[in-house]
């Protein structure tokens, strides 16, 4: 078997047919098949309605936010993360937390020593009672788990375990593959609750075989700068939960705090300024409010450049051809820089129209206020409607935020006033109106 993508074949070969990688192939004794046997229990048969889902309730706010409402009884849970961003804090912080709730928690170490977790457990102000187990091996951990009943099983992490029945070196994609098999197998049986902490390549994915997200309930992703206060969890896959939902943290002395993620955003905004607007972006089944920046200075090159942070910049290529060609507003003699403010990706449709305002904004040298804008821009400048336009509204209506340009048959609320806009010409209008000069009717484009 091939060490390093898990190809199987009969013979040995210097070469692997499947990833190209030399001297991977490794011989494996395979295990045979357990024979029937008669006096084996037989699976039972139950009905839906007899089993319920069982649930605890950290009161790590985010956290159980992420996950759908808490921890699911014999669930098991993928976290990644780059290296120092803080996946050990946060699953300390929830081995703690069960351990308070009354659970017995086992934390498994393959990377550090007890004096270190100590050492980190102290440091974290910590004073809650979990078991410590510091080892490698499978076999270890499947004894220590049989001999007592924890709720909650963390190890840290799982390309540091291997099977020393198979003669392959820890981290290979094959240890990888066998070692978390059996222990979700095993675990699951047991109903324990288990975390997996996974390595992260240089890509940004979880090290190991593409098998292994599939395996477990849940992928969360542990994002952030590490010289920065700010992490975000994010769930990638969630058998129990609404995907793509993410969770705020802010380092400090004590750990991971949660904090409120549209505050946190809007926190170091001191005034709207040109080519700065409000975007209220849904992602999972919560909406926070963030801010889009936009810059659009002369240039003298000959070609300009067109650059995003957080936006497709093949969308913005568009969005820069939608406005030359339905307000012929040349762009060809000017740069245009966009920014997501925070270090939120947007990758749904609707930030379209406040990516559009930003610029307008820019161009012109006049702020929008305090205002919030969404909705999808179509190639012929239109404004198309999007998901959950009455729950964006909310949460704008919550911060305070009293004008949001949206697509039109949107209900109003009180309180807020809602601009319906059908085309982007709408929307230079409103901008061209704020400024006092005068805006061209619909049949002409519009002056620079």
């Amino acid at each position: 078997m091939c060490e390093a993508c898990g190809y199987e074949t009969y013979k040995w070969m210097g070469k692997c047919p499947r990833c190209g990688g030399w001297d991977t192939i490794k011989e494996i004794r395979v295990e045979q098949e357990e024979s029937p046997d008669a006096d084996r229990a037989r699976p039972v048969v139950i009905e839906d309605d007899e089993v319920t889902e069982e649930r605890i309730t950290l009161g790590i706010e985010e956290m159980d936010r992420v996950l759908g409402g808490g921890l699911t009884k014999g669930s098991s849970i993928l976290l990644g993360g780059d290296p120092g961003i803080g996946k050990t804090t946060l699953s300390f912080a929830v081995a703690a937390k069960l351990s308070d709730l009354g659970s017995d928690v086992l934390y498994v170490s393959g990377e550090e020593s007890l004096r270190q977790l100590a050492g980190r457990k102290k440091r974290l102000g910590l004073k809650s009672a979990f078991s410590l187990l510091v080892t490698n091996r499978l076999g270890d951990i499947l004894e220590a788990v049989r001999e007592k009943g924890y709720g909650l099983v963390i190890i840290d992490s799982i390309q540091s375990i291997y099977n020393t029945r198979l003669a392959f070196l820890p981290g290979s994609a094959s240890q990888i593959r066998d070692v978390s098999s059996r222990l979700i197998r095993e675990l699951k049986q047991l109903e324990m609750t288990h975390i997996f902490i996974g390595h992260v390549t240089k890509e940004g994915v979880i090290a190991g075989p593409k098998i292994l997200e599939h395996m477990v309930d849940t992928v969360l992703y542990f994002e952030g700068d590490r010289m920065m206060p700010c992490r975000m969890l994010r769930a990638i896959k969630n058998r129990y939960g609404p995907v793509d939902e993410i969770g705020l943290f802010q380092m400090g002395p004590a750990g991971l705090v949660s904090v409120e993620p549209s505050l946190y955003f809007l926190s170091e905004r001191r005034h709207a300024g040109p080519g700065s607007t409000l975007f209220p972006h849904v992602t999972g089944s919560r909406p926070l409010v963030i801010e889009i920046q936009a810059l659009c200075p002369k240039t003298s090159f000959s070609f300009p450049k067109k650059l995003s942070i957080g936006y497709d910049v093949n969308r913005l290529f568009i969005l820069v051809a939608v406005l030359e060609k339905s307000l012929g507003m040349p762009f060809f003699d000017r740069d245009v820089y966009v920014n997501v403010t925070g270090g939120i990706r947007v990758g749904e449709p609707a930030i379209d129209l406040a990516i559009a305002a930003s610029m307008l904004s820019s161009y012109k040298d006049q702020s929008w206020g305090e205002a919030a804008f969404f909705g999808e821009v179509g190639l012929t400048g239109e404004i198309r409607r999007v998901v959950s336009m009455e729950m964006r509204l909310r949460e704008c209506e919550r911060l305070h935020i009293k004008r949001v340009f949206c697509p039109s048959g949107t209900e109003s609320l009180p309180g807020i006033e809602v601009v319906p806009v059908t085309h982007v010409k709408e929307l230079y209008g409103h901008l061209a109106r704020q400024t006092g000069a005068h805006s061209s009717n619909a049949q002409g484009p519009l002056p620079p």
